[in-house]
């Protein structure tokens, strides 16, 4: 919005005031001097100049645009005076002295350089600009802004909390230090003279957080489902065999040959997708790759850490008595 100092000649004191509030309530200062020095004040200096000189003292960017040939103008357009021609000239180097000017000629090359130095000079020197009395904010509407600002704060910090928490609906399923049984079946060949084998089949529990525990780290980046239940058959192979192992009937055979039932694998990971632990990797593949993949969530990497992370003191392990009984059927693994 320009605020054309021709609009306030400075015919008194009066009128001064009132254009140096409009200087100052400007974000630019554009300069055009042409071929005439105008109007002195009482002390002799021109009232160009002393609005320059009160800009360039408030440090507003001035955009300088300063007539090319000023002796070449025709006479009814420049000072026929000459001590009034003498300080145009010194203004003219003073303002060249301090800014790289612009030089104009025609006033069509005048309207383009005011263009290209007003764009420029905000580019430089962003600034507040104008607002239309309709669009300042009242104070109502400051209020439901710091209100809403607020509601978004909360909204954000509970996300936040909620990527390291279970879902709701996870409450009403077994998780954490819960038991999970789990039936097996394993052929023990005896070590001693006569090394016979027999089938077995057996029961032994697992928290939880044991399971999560040991094959969350494959899911780090993402762990295909073949790759995942092979994890958790591996696990459950050795903690069986520890298990079982303790058994005084068992203690001087080798036990191998650890079979599970499908369906154990199928439940623990549709337990660990219901605890909001895991969740299924839709990263886009080829055609022809239909294998599912399985990745943590936020909670289940918060979950991971805190039971992977070693502590200084690590919480005795509640033992659940294991049940076993020799298979007689004759679908028994053989050793």
């Amino acid at each position: 919005m320009p605020a054309g100092m021709e609009l306030f000649p400075a015919a008194d004191d009066t009128a001064w005031e009132l254009i140096k509030d409009v200087i100052e309530s400007s974000d630019y200062y554009a300069l055009i001097i042409g071929g005439r020095y105008g109007s002195l004040d009482e002390a002799g200096i021109g009232y160009t100049e002393k609005e320059y000189d009160h800009a360039t003292s408030l440090k507003k960017p001035v955009i300088p645009l300063l007539h090319k040939e000023p002796d070449n103008l025709p006479r009814d357009k420049t000072e026929t005076d000459g001590a009034l021609w003498e300080k145009l000239n010194a203004f003219r180097a003073k303002v060249e002295k301090r800014h790289t000017c612009v030089y104009w000629t025609t006033v069509d090359d005048l309207r383009a350089q005011v263009i290209i130095g007003v764009t420029s000079a905000i580019k430089r020197t962003p600034a507040v600009g104008w607002v239309r009395a309709s669009e300042v904010p009242t104070e109502a509407t400051l209020q439901e802004a710091l209100a809403l600002r607020k509601r978004v704060s909360e909204l954000e910090a509970q996300i936040e909390a909620a990527k390291t928490a279970p879902p709701p609906e996870a409450n009403t399923l077994t998780q954490g230090e819960d038991q999970f049984e789990i039936s097996c079946s394993f052929t023990a060949t005896q070590r001693k003279s006569p090394y016979s084998s027999s089938g077995y089949k057996g029961t032994f529990h697992l928290s939880w957080n044991d399971i999560f525990a040991s094959v969350a780290p494959s899911m780090i980046n993402e762990s295909r489902q073949w790759n995942l239940r092979w994890a958790i058959q591996k696990f459950f192979e050795k903690r069986a065999k520890e298990q079982f192992e303790k058994n005084s009937k068992l203690t001087d055979a080798a036990l191998k040959e650890f079979k599970f039932e499908d369906e154990v694998f199928d439940t623990c990971i549709v337990q660990f997708r219901a605890l909001g632990l895991i969740k299924e990797n839709k990263k886009a593949r080829s055609v022809k790759d239909t294998d599912t993949y399985w990745t943590l969530t936020p909670y289940g990497d918060y979950l991971m850490v805190n039971l992977r992370a070693l502590r200084r003191e690590q919480p005795e392990e509640k033992e659940v008595p294991t049940e076993f009984s020799e298979d007689t059927d004759d679908d028994a693994p053989e050793a």
